[in-house]
């Protein structure tokens, strides 16, 4: 297990991969209290603005479903219209199964889930999120006003590790990302908690870690920043979550079905990777038995 965990570390197109997804985890965790605060702001705008939003709650139990969303009552039509006008594309697919339409009344954060891509419904909350949801709120919430082509290029690249088979990434590329990722953190400037993310997604770039075998087949494995490292059990625990992330993403793509055999290939190149690598395979159990279930259903030719 411990050899396992040392290829791993060594191999240089994996360490990248991890170091790009640590760095998004950075940026997701100096912008949670920014974007509770903005969305909050925004709610009352919305409610100051129109009138019709102020006249109770839902009153039909409307719901939503994926990108489906019916309405049956007035203050949900008025939310949605409200909801909609303030979106920056509306010919681009609105994941409504996001949110609980009851709640936008009352809640902030029902609203700003609309802005987001799927999967946000069990959310509650930008701590809970990844970087790819806020970053998708600031483009698509005209509340927001960050230079848009700044965040679209940091998501494609997130698309990019989150669509590797391999799980991995050239130096070149890396190279290239941490550019974009390093521009666009000039855009939060004026967010107190992004000065410490920009120090350490510094460091993150331009540092390596040390991974070897002693005598006695244990793994000392460290992160060595400038004037600090992180060890072994923290760069699992950040393995693990992206992992977790990727295999997330790879289940709504299954559900998607296209190009579906391209992702059936994601899938079969990531039960091999669980093989190789025992202790992964466990902590992995419950998203690996998600995507058997989608993958048994896909081949029995049922609808998901």
């Amino acid at each position: 297990m411990q050899s396992e965990l040392s290829i791993r570390l060594n191999d240089g197109g994996y360490k990248n991969w991890i170091k790009a997804g640590l760095c998004l985890q950075k940026i997701r965790d100096c912008l949670h209290g920014f974007v509770r605060t903005e969305i909050e702001k925004f709610h009352q705008i919305l409610l100051g603005t129109n009138p019709n939003l102020r006249q109770g709650i839902c009153k039909n139990s409307c719901k939503s479903h994926g990108t489906k969303f019916q309405t049956a009552c007035f203050v949900c039509r008025e939310w949605k219209k409200e909801i909609l006008k303030h979106h920056t594309d509306q010919n681009s697919t609105i994941y409504w199964g996001n949110c609980c339409p009851l709640l936008w009344p009352t809640n902030a954060w029902e609203v700003a889930k609309v802005y987001m891509p799927r999967g946000q419904a069990n959310r509650q909350g930008p701590e809970k999120c990844d970087a790819a949801a806020l970053l998708n709120l600031f483009i698509f919430c005209d509340h927001f006003h960050f230079e848009r082509r700044k965040v679209i290029e940091v998501i494609r690249c997130r698309n990019d590790l989150m669509h590797s088979i391999e799980m991995s990434v050239s130096a070149e590329w890396f190279e290239n990302y941490k550019r974009k990722i390093l521009v666009l953190l000039k855009e939060f400037e004026s967010i107190p908690e992004a000065t410490a993310a920009n120090k350490m997604i510094h460091e993150v770039t331009s540092s390596d870690w040390k991974v070897k075998m002693t005598v006695t087949d244990a793994v000392d494995a460290t992160m060595r920043f400038t004037d600090e490292e992180i060890g072994v059990g923290e760069i699992c625990n950040i393995e693990l979550d992206l992992i977790k992330e990727w295999a997330e993403e790879l289940s709504f793509a299954l559900e998607e079905q296209e190009p579906l055999q391209q992702h059936l290939n994601s899938l079969n190149r990531f039960k091999e990777f669980l093989k190789q690598n025992k202790e992964l395979e466990t902590e992995l159990h419950e998203e690996l038995q998600q995507l058997f279930i989608l993958e048994k259903r896909l081949n029995n030719g049922k609808d998901l």
